[in-house]
């Protein structure tokens, strides 16, 4: 599992550094990468001996990964992966956040031949972390699909109970503690869910984890090496997201004993260094200076902005309402019916005079109605398992002597992300905080699992039927989640309406009928066969991009801005262009209003409902009149 955790870093940050420097060559195409792949292979094969070790550790390594899976709690997680990669392999990519702007940043990217800051209203595309897109880039450019884009998350996911095991026993918990524990939180909801989405924040967790644990490892073992797979995780883990920058305190405060190492060899360290600089947030950063005036891409107090509608101003409220938010954001069951009584009383207390603190929040309060990937948190199985392990763990019956003492540092690294999870918390100020803060679960387990009385429970039979039968549910529970994919949308249609009265079935068919209408805007333009290198997409932050760009290389897109005119269509060449009710909506006009001043022509429209239960928007193809032409004079 190490071997395997080291290629995936030294993978990730390549690929990360090498978007960037193709960008600033313009040759962020397939010969670039070609000819970057071709290098590195010379470069790998020239190290001989190192490449003779990995080969002989990874016969070595398949062995012990065989030998694993023995017992039941190794089986269910391996089910759960076998679930992940025939759910990514079944459906197109159906999240909001991907279909808006991580997939169609990567098209533009790829249109333009490198990193580019993209003309739109969506500040997204071009200020939110760059390293799943990165990740993306060569999968799209190669495969010429998006339907692969799931599987970053199902590569890092396998990795999850290495790393936690590695971790924990670094930071003192017992071996049967850490056993236990690195096969059950990673079927927390937010890791399984993700597992085949195109979330990047369970991507963040294994960045996390492996910064900690390859510090921890060179403070032992002495080894440069270590460290710089250390930087390496630590620059990835901020290049995702930069509300995962808190987390670099635990990794300081590890890898800090270990810095001279890096004297030891000091051009490799910088060459190491330097990657790890490209693969974070840095130079997103500098281009969000230079084109915004701040690295975090917009200005202080703008609210119209995405950004700054999710930072919070006052700490104290920020920590308070999080603690709420965050709470019942894990402790949310896998369906949860009340979810729009709930929302609209959230509603009705920002009105109140204590409400009014958090209105800073982007939607204070907010839940879904179901447990998914764009909202869960740890899930309600671990924070159950973990709250009675700490309880019955107080048990005098249950304690034992720790074995060893624990040093400073480690106790200070044990407590680490709990002041650096305080840090988000007064900051972040968004919907869906138990998912952005996903990273942050797995590293405050250690502050409690190395009480002395952890140990002797795991011996307990009704504690291992806990988790095993919580595990067991969240199998069963993905299985039907992913399960239903296979189930035809007519069928369920026809359920629904022989028995509209039954609420599990209307939540069944919103979600079919979600699923099948983001299909079908995926397809809108490309049935229509226009013909055209360039079309024009008009929206606020709609996610029905991607498949205009395919098949790619066929068709460039260009968004459109509420100011453009018909003097801006004729200079980009856009003869159609198409207009979602999120643009029409935040101009206040209708398509009508929207066409007689572009002076077009309405082609086609499509309803369109990408939220399950939300009222369905439309999508309509607009062809632009041709400019009159200038009647000459009769001489």
């Amino acid at each position: 599992m190490t071997l395997a955790v080291r290629a995936w870093i030294c993978c990730c940050a390549w690929i990360c550094g090498a978007g960037w420097i193709l960008s600033v060559l313009h040759q962020l195409n397939r010969a670039g990468y070609v000819v970057l792949f071709a290098f590195t292979a010379i470069l790998f094969l020239r190290a001989g001996d190192p490449v003779r070790s990995i080969l002989k550790n990874a016969g070595r390594s398949w062995r012990k990964f065989r030998c694993r899976f023995k017992r039941l709690a190794p089986r269910l997680f391996l089910a759960l992966a076998i679930i992940s990669l025939i759910g990514g392999l079944l459906a197109c990519p159906q999240n909001g956040d991907t279909n808006a702007y991580r997939i169609p940043r990567v098209l533009h990217w790829l249109g333009q031949d490198g990193w580019h800051w993209i003309r739109t209203t969506d500040s997204r595309l071009n200020i939110a972390g760059c390293v799943y897109e990165w990740l993306l880039t060569p999968l799209i450019l190669f495969t010429r699909t998006d339907r692969w884009a799931f599987l970053p998350n199902v590569l890092s996911y396998l990795l999850l109970p290495g790393l936690v095991f590695s971790v924990f026993r670094r930071m003192q918990a017992p071996p049967r503690v850490a056993w236990w524990w690195m096969w059950f939180l990673p079927l927390g909801w937010c890791f399984v869910h993700q597992a085949c989405s195109t979330n990047n924040d369970s991507l963040g967790a294994v960045y996390a984890l492996a910064a900690v644990d390859f510090a921890l490892r060179a403070r032992e073992s002495r080894k440069v090496e270590d460290l710089w797979l250390s930087m390496l995780a630590a620059g990835l883990l901020t290049g995702v997201k930069p509300t995962n920058l808190p987390l670099l305190l635990p990794w300081a405060i590890a890898a800090g004993s270990s810095a001279r190492l890096l004297l030891a060899r000091p051009v490799k360290s910088f060459v190491i260094t330097g990657l790890g600089l490209l693969a974070s947030v840095l130079p997103l950063a500098c281009f969000c200076w230079m084109h915004t005036g701040s690295w975090k891409g917009y200005a202080p107090g703008q609210v119209a902005n995405w950004g700054a509608q999710q930072e919070l101003h006052s700490p104290f409220w920020g920590i308070l309402g999080n603690t709420f938010c965050l709470t019942a954001q894990n402790l949310l069951p896998p369906f949860f019916p009340w979810a729009t009584a709930w929302n609209n009383a959230m509603l009705h207390f920002l009105q109140t005079p204590l409400g009014a603190h958090f209105t800073s929040f982007e939607i204070f309060g907010h839940l879904s109605r179901s447990a998914n990937d764009a909202s869960a948190g740890i899930g309600l199985g671990v924070v159950i398992a973990a709250l009675v392990s700490i309880f019955v763990s107080r048990n005098p019956q249950t304690t034992t002597p720790m074995a060893g003492q624990s040093d400073r540092l480690l106790w200070w690294l044990r407590l680490a992300p709990w002041l650096a999870l305080l840090v988000f918390m007064a900051k972040v100020g968004t919907y869906q905080n138990a998912r952005h803060a996903v990273p942050y679960y797995a590293l405050l387990f250690p502050l409690l699992l190395v009480r002395p009385g952890q140990k002797a429970l795991t011996f307990r039979r009704w504690w291992q039927w806990l988790l095993l039968s919580v595990m067991l549910f969240t199998l069963a529970w993905m299985t039907f989640v992913r399960g239903r994919q296979l189930v035809p949308a007519t069928l369920m249609a026809g359920l629904h309406a022989r028995h509209p009265q039954v609420k599990f079935l209307t939540v069944m068919n919103d979600y079919y009928a979600s699923s099948l209408s983001v299909a079908s805007g995926r397809r809108f333009l490309p049935q229509h066969n226009i013909g055209e290198a360039v079309v024009g997409y008009a929206t606020a932050c709609g996610g029905s991009e991607p498949g205009m760009w395919f098949p790619l290389g066929t068709v460039r897109v260009e968004r459109v801005l509420p100011e453009d005119g018909t003097a801006w269509f004729r200079s980009q060449g856009i003869h159609y262009v198409v207009v979602d009710d999120v643009a029409l909506k935040a101009a206040n006009e209708t398509i009508e209003i929207w066409m007689q001043r572009q002076q077009g022509s309405l082609v086609d429209e499509l309803a369109i409902t990408s939220v399950p239960g939300a009222p369905p928007g439309h999508l309509y193809l607009v062809h632009l009149s041709p400019p009159a032409k200038a009647v000459q004079p009769l001489e």
